[in-house]
């Protein structure tokens, strides 16, 4: 399975450099665009998403690839929202419009109108068949707990990483996920 898996991000890297290429020369074309301009600031949102599927197989461990896989088959579904907590705060659910991934491994979750941030190296990850909690490893940045109803096992997306939950960044792994 891992063989398979690395053969399809190779093919999606390679297919995302095309895409790169072709995107630099569209941007080219359009160099003299005002930063403010609508069509230059959805250039900018095409840019983020082309650096976020590349950063994806290639930037954030294992167990947040998973994650961020699992988030996608259900993302922009009015059916399907998230429930968050982070330390303290409980907001409740909220409809899961979009993820990024920016420099370092920062991983953004756009949760309604509230934007829910960490790095993913300072994490370890604790995954359920209906949640995620991600603990620091630091002391001083909170808990953030996930909760979906679209369960893991219905995504298939656990049989596309199965070494996950011997990953590094894996604290506890549950019995139900196989």
């Amino acid at each position: 399975m891992l063989d398979k898996r690395e053969n399809k991000d190779k093919r999606i890297l390679e297919a995302y450099e095309d895409l790169t290429r072709a995107f630099w020369l569209v941007k080219d074309k359009l160099k003299d665009l005002q930063e403010d301009s609508p069509q230059y600031l959805r250039l900018a949102c095409i840019e983020r998403k082309l650096s976020t599927e590349r950063r994806l197989i290639e930037e954030v461990s294992l167990p947040c690839r998973l994650i961020l896989e699992h988030f996608s088959t259900f993302m922009g579904k009015t059916d399907q929202t998230l429930g968050y907590k982070v330390g303290q705060f409980q907001v409740g659910r909220a409809i899961l419009s979009d993820f990024y991934i920016e420099e370092w491994g920062n991983v953004v979750l756009n949760l309604g109108n509230v934007q829910l941030t960490w790095r993913d190296e300072d994490y370890k990850y604790y995954f359920y068949p209906d949640k995620v909690i991600l603990r620091s490893c630091e002391r001083n940045k909170p808990e953030i707990h996930l909760y979906f109803s679209f369960s893991f096992k219905y995504s298939h997306i656990l049989e596309e990483f199965p070494e996950v939950k011997n990953h590094p960044q894996v604290a506890y792994w549950h019995e139900d996920l196989g």
